[in-house]
Order: C-alpha cells, then sequence, then structure tokens
C-alpha cells in the first residue's frame, strides 16, 4: 500500500509548471513544504476540467484543460449514506479498480494524478513484538525533495443524502510491488510518466484495466530507497527529518 508520501513547494511548483497548470485558480494554492501527508488529510491532485459533471465520454477528442483541487485521502463511494465507512479506502488495486463497486465509477471517468517527492513505506522487523523499519523511496540524489513524479489516482464525489454535504475525495492505486519495492512491501503505488498523463486522464467507457500495462516505468524503475528515523512514525512529525537517510545507512541503499 501507500499510505504516506511527501511533496515540497519546490517540487509542487516544478509539477506546475511541466504540466502549464500554474495559472488561475491552481497559483492561489500555495502550499507549504510537506514531509509527512497521512491519510484524511487534504492533499493535491490534478484532474480534468469539467470532470466534476457527469459529461458524455469522447474517447477520441482533445482532453479539457487540466486542473488543481483539493481533496481529502480516503475515497468515499458517491453511494454511501454516511462519509464513515470504517477503514478509509485510500488505496485501490489496479487489479480490481474496474470491478469493485467503490472504485469502476471514478476509474471510468475520474481519474487523477498525486504529484510527490517521495513516499514511505514500511518493512516488517525480523524479531517478534519489533516494530516495522521505515523506508523513503524518491528519485536518485533528491536530499531536499525537490524532485517530483505523479502517482496514479482516482477520486470521487460525496453529498449527503438532502444535498446539505459536498465532499470529493481520492484514493491512490497500487499493483503488485516493483523489484525494488519487494525488499520491503508486497504492494507500489502505480506512478505516471509525463508522456502518459493524458493517456491516464483520459475518461474510458468501458473501463480498460489494460491502461495499466500501457504505462511506461521509466521513472518507477529509476527510484531509490533509504532507511529513515521512526520519527516519521507519527503523524504528527512533518519536518524534513522525515526523509533523512539515518546515520551510516547509503542513501541509495537499494
Amino acid at each position: 500500500m501507500c499510505g504516506r508520501y511527501a511533496l515540497t513547494q519546490a517540487a509542487y511548483e516544478k509539477f506546475l509548471e511541466s504540466m502549464a497548470v500554474g495559472h488561475g485558480r491552481s497559483a492561489a494554492i500555495q502550499p507549504p513544504d510537506r514531509f509527512n501527508i497521512a491519510p484524511a488529510q487534504p492533499i493535491l491532485v490534478i484532474r480534468l476540467k469539467g470532470s466534476d459533471r457527469d459529461q458524455p465520454i469522447m474517447p477520441e477528442g482533445p482532453l479539457p484543460q487540466k486542473e488543481i483541487a483539493l481533496m481529502r485521502w480516503g475515497l468515499v463511494p458517491s453511494w454511501a449514506k454516511e462519509m464513515s465507512l470504517g477503514r478509509p479506502m485510500i488505496n485501490a488495486r489496479s487489479e480490481t479498480i474496474a470491478v469493485k463497486p467503490s472504485f469502476r465509477g471514478p476509474f471510468r471517468r475520474r481519474k487523477c494524478l498525486v504529484p510527490a517527492s517521495g513516499f514511505y513505506e514500511w518493512k516488517r522487523a525480523k524479531t517478534s513484538g519489533a516494530a516495522p523499519v521505515p523506508y523513503y523511496s524518491c528519485l536518485p540524489n533528491d536530499h531536499y525533495g525537490n524532485q517530483v513524479f505523479a502517482f496514479a489516482g482516482i477520486w470521487e464525489i460525496w453529498m449527503g443524502p438532502h444535498g446539505e454535504d459536498w465532499l470529493e475525495t481520492v484514493s491512490l492505486i497500487t499493483k503488485p510491488a516493483t523489484p525494488l519495492m519487494k525488499a520491503i512491501h508486497h504492494r507500489s503505488p502505480v506512478i505516471v510518466d509525463p508522456e502518459d498523463y493524458d493517456l491516464w486522464l483520459r475518461p474510458m467507457d468501458p473501463p480498460n484495466p489494460e491502461v495499466f500495462r500501457q504505462l511506461s516505468v521509466k521513472t518507477e524503475a529509476a527510484l531509490r530507497l533509504h532507511e529513515v528515523s521512526p520519527y516519521v512514525n507519527n503523524v504528527r512529525n512533518d519536518g524534513p527529518q522525515s526523509i533523512e537517510a539515518i546515520k551510516g545507512s547509503q542513501y541509495d541503499l537499494f
């Protein structure tokens, strides 16, 4: 799974420049450096303009403009009677996303990109009772979180039974672990390379899980992994020390 990640302001601005969405509403969103973003918090996403309205899907037509939005991390299905359905749906599996009732609608027409500087995963300790060990994955030589890549995500709109509430929520998509991540976990986030942004964002009717096979893995293959301090275990800890390699740990460990 992918349950924590980082995004610095420098990385965010670099992402906006590459997406050509650095004007209008997006220019008013200037997030601080975040080194320990957690579920249930508001996160930045890039989506197609107008995708919050059900419009006919034009599979071969030009895509609408992209826009940035803030959404709560943890998808709430549109058909849910209450916002809380127990454990937040922070991840969706690529293998079942096209058939799961909670995800197939968003996968059809509400896909998004989630910019990140890097992400965390925890390795189970070999010693019984010992705490899992946190690791941070990022692009090579990125000691300050200034590089950026994009997770594949889906999002949904939830409204209260009487229209009194309106909430946009998002889930990050995962797949079986890459060779890099297998050392510590059995799942990896799906990462979208810049040349595939439009391919990913384009609505599909019917939803086609084959899109995951079409995504490039260049960014994914370039990622590095290093052990970090247990400081990151606490979601209230959001300083840059979250991403620092622990003393004695080689930065490009894997």
